[in-house]
């Protein structure tokens, strides 16, 4: 709700929360799973956000009028919370096998520098 930009939205969280999900044994690709069920999918949901200002340009709709038929966007965090609740569809994976969190360091101590 507060990043102006959707991409914000989904690798913040991710970032910080990768190395939690490993720690629990959830696999990877569950964080991968909960960032886009709940950050990609509500973004067009905020208006002030790039995906929400495109939308009501490109529709000419405002946000607030398509929100209420924007079914999937607002059920699909609801899904993901029960399936996270009740363990369904969840992946875990031995904490001690599973990838190194930190990127790995360039030679320069750059971990961007490939």
């Amino acid at each position: 709700m507060v990043a102006g930009d959707q991409y914000v939205a989904d690798v913040l969280p991710s970032r910080v929360h990768r190395s939690a999900f490993a720690r629990r044994g959830l696999a990877p690709r569950m964080l991968s799973r909960t960032v886009e069920d709940t950050g990609t999918v509500t973004s067009p949901l905020v208006p002030w956000n790039s995906c929400g200002a495109y939308m009501t340009g490109v529709l000419g709709v405002p946000t607030m009028t398509y929100l209420p038929y924007a079914f999937f966007n607002i059920l699909n965090p609801l899904v993901a919370l029960v399936f996270a609740f009740t363990g369904y569809r969840i992946e875990h994976v031995d904490p001690t096998e599973a990838p190194d969190v930190e990127p790995a360091l360039a030679p320069g101590g750059d971990p961007h520098v490939e």
